[in-house]
């Protein structure tokens, strides 16, 4: 048997971030076999302590911002071919790169926009940084064509010809899969709720008093402030919940519905999509590129128009249950194992390169 290709994950996949949760996936399902697997976590990591089978884990114990470090030292300087995801150290990422020699890709996540800049890409701050992000490494994937055309004709970042879609575990998704019938809840999924425009979902909230609304993610105070002044009868918010937790809530729903007007691949929609949850969202970031109208979902241009669609799912027998099982379809070119497929193409051909 030929000898494991060492590859480094550079992200915590202990703490819920998309990033994080790419590689913690990617740490999961990577062919054993064939990649020797080294990865981080973070001392106060919200999803605990984390053991996988394969995988050499570094933990970074207060205080992070020495030990990540010594993290990124050791998994870079133990790989040869990393992952680096992340834009928050990429100067440390940089310049150990460069010392070991080592070979490298990042994936483009976001739309590098304004309002990205000022949430996901925060870390980054401006165009420039998020340039020089993308810069050192060996290769640069998009997750999807929409944000590669976007970035390159806005910013000149260009990216391989190849999509590398997010790694998400749509096998943990499928397991609660169920007919739908008539609509009676639906669900918002989401951590950076400015950004993701919730006051929308709220809005929308107000307008269907028949219908269960239910927020979940880490609003903070932003969220808080939105409820603190009405009353909502028909909204819950339920907070950050651990993969069980959401899982079950999840099978209550009957719809998701993403406000957000800046994204890249909401991890969400596949998710849902997995669970035969199909997604209502916005125009603006490409997700007609895997969103087929009234098919597996519904793509708007405006809140009138989310708020028209909901009326036609509740007024059309047979309609919720028909975009349920194109959600499913959906879901199942993002497979888990296919994905990964490519990620393994990606990692073989680099350290053959």
């Amino acid at each position: 048997m030929s000898r494991k290709i060492k590859v480094f994950l550079g992200a915590y996949i202990n703490q819920t971030n998309a990033q994080n949760l790419n590689c913690r996936t990617l740490a999961e399902h990577l062919d054993k076999s064939k990649f020797e697997i080294y990865t981080l976590t973070i001392g106060h990591g919200n999803l605990g302590k984390v053991s996988i089978s394969g995988v050499r884990i570094f933990n970074c114990k207060y205080p992070v911002k020495l030990t990540q470090i010594f993290g990124f030292f050791w998994g870079i300087m133990n790989s040869e071919v990393a992952y680096l995801p992340r834009g928050n150290n990429y100067k440390l990422q940089r310049f150990l790169v460069r010392i070991f020699k080592r070979k490298s890709f990042k994936t483009v996540e976001n739309i590098i926009d304004e309002e990205s800049l000022k949430s996901a890409l925060s870390a980054l701050r401006n165009i420039e940084r998020a340039k020089e992000n993308y810069s050192f490494v060996s290769r640069v994937y998009s997750i999807t064509g929409f944000m590669k055309a976007y970035n390159n004709g806005h910013h000149g970042i260009d990216t391989e010809g190849l999509i590398l879609p997010p790694v998400i575990d749509t096998m943990l998704f499928e397991s609660i899969a169920a007919d739908k019938g008539a609509l009676k809840r639906i669900v918002f999924l989401g951590n950076d709720m400015k950004r993701k425009r919730v006051e929308d979902f709220v809005s929308i909230a107000e307008k269907n008093p028949d219908l269960d609304f239910v927020i979940v993610g880490n609003g903070g105070s932003y969220l808080s402030e939105i409820l603190e002044n009405k009353e909502f009868k028909n909204i819950s918010y339920l907070g950050i919940l651990a993969h069980e937790e959401l899982l079950k809530e999840l099978a209550r729903c009957d719809l998701h519905i993403l406000t957000s007007r800046s994204e890249g691949f909401p991890k969400g929609i596949i998710e849902c999509a997995a669970a035969g949850i199909p997604s209502i969202v916005y125009d603006d970031y490409g997700a007609a590129e895997w969103i087929e109208n009234w098919e597996n979902g519904v793509v708007c241009k405006t809140q009138n128009d989310i708020q028209q669609a909901i009326e036609r799912i509740k007024s059309t027998p047979d309609l919720l249950s028909t975009l349920s099982k194109g959600a499913i379809e959906l879901s199942n070119r993002y497979d888990v194992e296919k994905v990964v497929k490519l990620y393994e193409t990606v990692i073989e051909d680099l350290y053959a390169s």
